[in-house]
């Protein structure tokens, strides 16, 4: 991940606090965890273009570990003919408590929805993302992992995404989950708020 380290609020918590959502300071790693989708890119489908951001406070310093990652579904998962309206994660929202440490298809750990989210599901079958329509909440286990696990993870979206957040680089993802168990071990918070805002 690449880092950086601020004395007063990121700029990317200032959009967090723009769009009405709670920003998370109770103490040492009250994690912020935040994505940002890229749009009006028209090179970025299937591609890891956005970004993750994981924000705390460590010894009255703001710190934001970035990655690269998608919030949008693959094109496997989004064109497969006989597969169900695929999801799309909605934004802007802010999925308070909706996750926890788990198992992610009962492979390995990551951050995976306990509680329900928004999103929407595009059945058209193209290579376009529908960012419109109805607006469903419920827990179908859009989770927060990884794509492939070599060094540097896929090249494309592909089938890593029927809806996930998902972290092109594995070690993104490992880093993730040590932040997650750092904020355990200091506040005893044992759920996870993920906050998806658009960019441009």
């Amino acid at each position: 991940m690449h880092k950086r380290i601020y004395d007063d609020l990121p700029p990317e918590l200032v959009k967090v606090k723009e769009a009405g959502f709670m920003v998370f300071d109770d103490g040492d790693y009250d994690l912020n965890i935040v994505g940002f989708r890229k749009l009006g890119d028209p090179d970025g489908f299937n591609q890891f273009n956005d970004r993750i951001c994981i924000i705390y406070k460590l010894n009255q310093k703001w710190v934001v570990e970035e990655g690269a990652a998608t919030t949008d579904a693959g094109r496997y998962w989004l064109t497969k003919a006989d597969y169900k309206p695929c999801a799309i994660m909605f934004h802007p929202q802010q999925a308070r408590g909706a996750y926890q440490l788990g198992l992610h298809g009962g492979k390995y750990e990551a951050l995976r929805q306990w509680q329900p989210v928004k999103f929407w599901r595009d059945g058209n079958k193209d290579e376009h993302l529908n960012y419109e329509g109805e607006v469903f909440k419920d827990l179908i286990y859009l989770n927060i992992h990884r794509s492939s696990a070599r060094e540097h993870g896929s090249l494309y979206v592909d089938k890593w995404s029927a809806g996930c957040q998902v972290w092109q680089n594995p070690k993104d993802h490992d880093r993730m989950i040590e932040l997650c168990y750092k904020q355990i071990e200091s506040l005893n918070y044992r759920t996870f708020t993920y906050t998806l805002l658009a960019e441009y």
